[in-house]
């Protein structure tokens, strides 16, 4: 989205470049709020060029990305294993997580996510998490 162009008429026909620009300013605002869902709605109505309303959506959308950074950032530290959950759905919870986390812009490294499932695992896991804390190599093998 960007400003509209500037004319050096009055005349919005002897400019064909402003003309378009104002053409597809107009048509813009129904497809951004065609594009929204329900509860976004009154924030693009509300506003008068396609240019706001994509601005406003930005901040809204920024605000939630930053909300759910600071969620996700706690959950690896108190990731655990249900009694019910197996490893495999235990582990791919954490890569989800660590995928989402790069998304938003704070990649999780491999060694900090394997010690956070390691630490996750229950007492029964003790044996094996003993062994792979103490082992001097890298966790790639279980992200």
């Amino acid at each position: 989205m960007t400003d509209r162009p500037a004319s050096g008429s009055d005349d919005k026909k002897a400019d064909p470049v402003v003309a378009e620009w104002d053409a597809m300013n107009e048509a813009a605002p129904a497809t951004i709020q065609m594009s929204v869902k329900p509860v976004n709605l009154n924030t693009v109505t509300s506003l008068d060029t396609a240019k706001e309303a994509w601005d406003a959506l930005k901040v809204m959308f920024e605000v939630r990305d930053n909300a759910q950074l600071f969620r996700l950032m706690d959950e690896p530290s108190s990731l655990k294993k249900g009694d019910d959950e197996n490893t495999i759905k235990f582990s791919s919870c954490a890569r989800m997580i660590r995928d989402e986390l790069a998304m938003l812009g704070n990649p999780v490294d491999d060694n900090t996510l394997a010690l956070r499932v390691l630490s996750g695992l229950p007492s029964e896991y003790g044996m094996l998490r003993n062994v792979l804390e103490n082992k001097d190599a890298s966790w790639s093998c279980l992200t």
